[in-house]
């Protein structure tokens, strides 16, 4: 690998706890600086991956690296690791103030060099003022954020977050997303978090490693994840994808393979009122709609097509659509999948070809 393209490197990592294995030939590395999701379904194994970067666990066989360093012996508290919780992990009986200069305080730093970093901390954070409240009196997000000071203050070049925003609720935990990556790319911090929300990683990930049964399926931006997935897995996990073993019944569209499946996303389909203008008349066809979901900016149009449930996204703006209308429907493309193999297969009226993947 080049000199410097990564700061954090795992190579052939296995783990068993008994006779489980829950890493299995793990292999990746993470660029200085970065933001990096391990995202995975519960059991995934991406938890353990992060507690052998941290020194939480140790690996059967492989090496951990991190700045250059072979790190699979030294003590997590000689790594130059931050750690967050997802429950915080607050000590109760302290201030605000003494959680955050704890690590220096155990650093043994003078005093005036821990007082300018604690209140430079709760700056970034936005919770000045509060440095004498005890963590009971604080609200989920502003606890989050002490905790993320907390490790930030012994100045970590590795920040380490395991579900941060899972007992947060859903209003200020998208506050935090939006800050989370905010200071990360203030603070220039290679970091990495564990996540099982697909939305939270591509939100705020410039990278995502996605995990399954202790392996990794693959490993690349939110956009290239999306766009092209690489095994069966991340087709069916990334997006809101839905599969479609019976796809050659869709009009212009041919069956890839005797035992091949489509994967179906939103974005892929637009629903018409009967008498809307569609493109591609021919093509199109008839569907139930069984649904309507108000997303906010938009709704979502369940729809029933040759047995199968479609999701579709329609505007707001767009003329109303009720449970039990006929509508006209238009799949634009959909994924095929062949054993690993997957083809993006545009509907034929578009005139395009089949990619392979």
């Amino acid at each position: 690998m080049a000199e410097n393209t990564s700061y954090v490197e795992l190579s052939h990592i296995n783990k068993h706890f008994g006779d489980f294995q829950a890493s299995k030939d793990i292999n990746f590395s993470i660029p200085k600086g970065r933001l990096v999701a391990l995202l995975g379904p519960s059991g995934s194994g991406k938890t353990t991956i992060l507690r052998m970067i941290a020194g939480l666990e140790h690996p059967d066989s492989g090496e951990i690296r991190i700045d250059g360093r072979v790190v699979n012996q030294v003590p997590g508290s000689e790594r130059g690791i931050g750690f967050v919780f997802q429950n915080y992990a607050l000590f109760r009986y302290m201030t605000v103030y003494d959680n955050i200069a704890f690590g220096l305080r155990v650093k043994k730093a003078p005093k005036e060099e821990i007082d300018q970093r604690v209140r430079e901390l709760l700056k970034l954070i936005n919770c000045e003022g509060l440095e004498k409240r005890y963590p009971s009196q604080l609200s989920g997000g502003q606890r989050q954020r002490v905790a993320f000071a907390r490790a930030l203050a012994p100045r970590p070049q590795l920040l380490l977050l395991d579900e941060p925003f899972a007992a947060i609720d859903a209003k200020v935990r998208l506050e935090l997303r939006t800050w989370l990556r905010e200071m990360i790319t203030q603070l220039n911090i290679t970091s990495i978090f564990v996540t099982h929300d697909q939305d939270e990683a591509i939100e705020v990930a410039d990278d995502i490693i996605v995990t399954n049964q202790g392996r990794v399926e693959q490993v690349g931006t939110p956009q290239a994840l999306y766009r092209s997935p690489a095994t069966a897995f991340v087709a069916r996990f990334i997006g809101n994808s839905i599969p479609v073993k019976n796809y050659e019944k869709f009009r212009s569209f041919e069956r890839g393979g005797r035992d091949t499946e489509a994967i179906l996303r939103p974005e892929f389909i637009s629903v018409y009122k009967k008498g809307e203008r569609v493109q591609f008349q021919n093509s199109a066809e008839e569907g139930v709609v069984q649904d309507v979901i108000f997303r906010g900016s938009s709704l979502e149009i369940r729809v029933l097509i040759h047995g199968n449930l479609l999701s579709a996204i329609r505007s707001i703006n767009d003329p109303a659509v009720e449970i039990g209308e006929t509508v006209d429907v238009f799949i634009h493309r959909l994924f095929v999948l062949d054993g690993e193999k997957i083809t993006l297969m545009d509907n034929r009226s578009l005139a395009g070809e089949s990619v392979i993947i």
